[in-house]
């Protein structure tokens, strides 16, 4: 294995040990290092260091067997409360048999809160608190009769080891308090509920802000983005008076914020920036935040993260709180790009719709243009041969049927033909360069990473739909380059055979992670193997996709039918 390789897994493992197992390495440790000093520096009662060094060997001993436990198999909760309950006792018999308060085993109460706030976090790490402060409470009222006047150095330990008890024991609580509100955090984000499909809602985020606010405290949320290649800038405001949504021009509220903060994740409180917290030291919202937007929705304080996807970018605001430390900013970046992930799904579950519509509306028209049509048409003619034929009454009728028929016919046909003009629409001719040329200067922008491109030929006219997935396909394949391959540079080819077209991207990034080597279409499925959604817009295309991928780059060559 790489020692570079080494050094990562290293510490993973030591920190993805079980906290048995580091309680019992640490009881060990101290316990040898105890029976140590207990044989180098005995008590000058000969009674005492008997017992001491007893006690000292029998906690040892229980050390090394708590340890092989631990390592064997996750210890139950009753022998962790067993454990614990020797910890007290051996420590408290050592100290008693060693100058009572004053003695240098107090540092094993140290132990001891640590493995409380480690076993059962907040709950365990205050009330061993309370019980070790009562405990040495009771060692300097029981022992403080036998000693000798009491020093000044005594004193000053008696009343100083009581109180740092009681604030060890806090400051634990509140980091386990602190871990354990991170953990349900992120049991709330991967509860994450989704778009709101089938719920009538013009944009279906209602729950995913309702969501985001209780997760982080939030009493209100704010949401601008901007769907690609659209005139507009959508602005959603979610508050526990429901949901206020708009869509405002593109160039309302500038670029939302400070241009060095475009890309970036940053709290605003109120007063001004906190100087352990990133961006803002020393600024307000007014500085940072477009002025028009602020008072457009009474901005004062706010952590805000922005997300940058293929179909939309935007940027979330969390309004009217502050952050705590770094953890809120990552968990607002996280909320981001989960929300940008579901107005992406919106977008792409709407196109798929409007393609799967697009199709049955054309067989419904050759369906209709076939069967009803004509039959419609024959009945016409059956109907005008027979009018003849009939008395004038029923003649009048017949021919008042047949306007109807007549007009049946009409709207039928007008239907037919509004279908084939749309599928005529999607197969129509355009320019595949500067289709490309307005998608890549987006890309360009979106990513801040140079996009460079050949079509050949020139001139190269392909359907508007061929267009459309290509451009599409292009997108997600730079957002993966940038995104995950740290790419600094694209080239992207497009080259027309006679009934095919090819399209190839280059990058200079890291490359896909634990792949090396060159992968087929139908390898890369078999094996569910590289960039899923690029295999599968390929495939929806009629093409098939080849991927060659090494620490120095990426090569992504797809070819589909014109």
């Amino acid at each position: 294995m790489p020692s570079w390789i080494k050094r990562q897994v290293y510490p993973e493992r030591i920190f993805n040990l079980p906290p048995e197992r580091v309680i019992a390495f640490a009881r060990l440790t101290l316990t040898a290092f105890a029976l140590y000093a207990t044989i180098l520096d005995r008590p000058h009662d000969i009674y005492d260091a008997q017992v001491t060094y007893i006690v000292a060997s029998s906690y040892f001993a229980f050390a090394i067997l708590s340890f092989c436990i631990v390592v064997a198999r996750p210890p139950k909760r009753w022998e962790q409360l067993l454990a614990h309950t020797v910890d007290i006792s051996c420590v408290c018999l050592l100290m008693h048999f060693n100058d009572g308060p004053n003695s240098p085993y107090f540092i094993f109460f140290t132990f001891i809160l640590l493995s409380a706030s480690l076993r059962w976090g907040w709950r365990g790490a205050i009330q061993t608190a309370i019980l070790l402060v009562l405990i040495f409470i009771t060692f300097v009222l029981l022992m403080g009769g036998r000693s000798a006047p009491t020093q000044f150095g005594d004193l000053n330990r008696t009343v100083f080891r009581p109180a740092y008890l009681v604030v060890a024991g806090v400051m634990l609580a509140y980091v386990s308090a602190f871990k354990e509100r991170g953990r349900k955090q992120l049991a709330k984000l991967a509860a994450w509920p989704g778009p709101d499909h089938g719920q009538g809602l013009q944009v279906p985020i209602r729950s995913a802000l309702a969501h985001a606010a209780h997760i982080m405290g939030a009493p209100r949320v704010l949401i601008v983005w901007e769907p690609f290649e659209e005139p507009f800038r959508d602005v959603a405001l979610w508050s526990s008076a429901g949901l206020e949504y708009s869509r405002e021009p593109p160039d309302r509220f500038g670029t939302l914020v400070a241009e060095h903060l475009v890309r970036k994740t940053f709290v605003v409180p109120l007063g001004g920036g906190t100087a352990d917290l990133p961006a803002v030291e020393g600024e307000t919202a007014s500085d940072l935040i477009n002025e028009d937007l602020r008072k457009a929705f009474s901005i004062q304080s706010t952590i805000s993260a922005p997300f940058f996807l293929p179909v939309c970018r935007g940027r979330v605001f969390l309004l009217d709180m502050e952050a705590n430390d770094q953890n809120d900013l990552l968990l607002a970046e996280l909320i981001a790009a989960r929300i940008g992930v579901d107005l992406e799904h919106y977008w792409l579950r709407n196109e798929l719709e409007a393609a799967a519509g697009s199709r049955e509306r054309e067989r419904l028209a050759r369906d209709l243009h076939d069967g009803v049509l004509q039959g419609l048409a024959a009945a016409n003619i059956h109907l005008s041969l027979s009018s003849g034929r009939a008395e004038a009454g029923i003649a009048e009728q017949l021919s008042q049927t047949r306007q109807l028929l007549s007009e049946e016919q009409q709207r039928i046909r007008a239907f037919v033909e509004s279908s084939r003009s749309r599928a005529k629409a999607l197969a129509e001719q355009v320019d595949l360069a500067a289709e490309v040329d307005k998608l890549l200067k987006h890309l360009r922008q979106l990513w801040a990473c140079p996009v460079h491109i050949t079509v050949e030929p020139p001139d190269l006219q392909v359907s508007a739909e061929t267009a459309r997935n290509l451009r599409h396909f292009l997108a997600e394949a730079t957002s993966n380059a940038v995104r995950h391959g740290r790419a600094s540079q694209i080239e992207v080819a497009i080259k027309a055979a006679p009934d095919r077209l090819s399209l190839t991207v280059v990058d200079n990034g890291l490359g896909f992670k634990d792949l090396h080597g060159s992968y087929s279409g139908k390898e890369m499925s078999a094996r569910s193997l590289g960039p899923v959604s690029l295999r599968t817009r390929a495939e929806a295309m009629g093409g098939a996709l080849t991927l060659q991928t090494s620490k120095s780059g990426t090569k992504i060559h797809v070819e589909v039918p014109l």
